[in-house]
């Protein structure tokens, strides 16, 4: 998770993107560094507190292909109460997809 970081997209939207190339980037190295950071330690946290939920689910086969983030984020963790943005545009929606820095 170390390869995304917050960008600002118009006057007050930020969204993840993912970064090839740091030097690339239009905004603070510093501050693009510490969003890296800060997603990379929740996703960590969120894992190991749902590990153990998380695997008996799996040996049940209640897990679903494709369904894993549905589990661990709304499911287990309980961080997202409502449909993201990503889910809403589909997974095959190019701009979330492939988008790039």
């Amino acid at each position: 998770m170390q390869d995304y970081t917050l960008e600002k997209v118009g006057t007050s939207t930020k969204v993840w993107m993912k970064v090839n190339n740091r030097d690339s980037l239009r905004t603070n190295k510093q501050e693009a560094q510490a969003h890296s950071k800060d997603i990379s330690t929740f996703c960590g946290r969120l894992l190991e507190e749902s590990e153990d939920e998380f695997s008996l689910l799996i040996k049940k086969g209640s897990v679903k292909v494709g369904k894993v983030g549905k589990v661990l984020c709304q499911d287990l963790g309980r961080y997202c109460k409502q449909t993201s943005d990503y889910e809403k545009a589909g997974d095959d929606n190019e701009e979330y997809r492939n988008t790039e820095l």
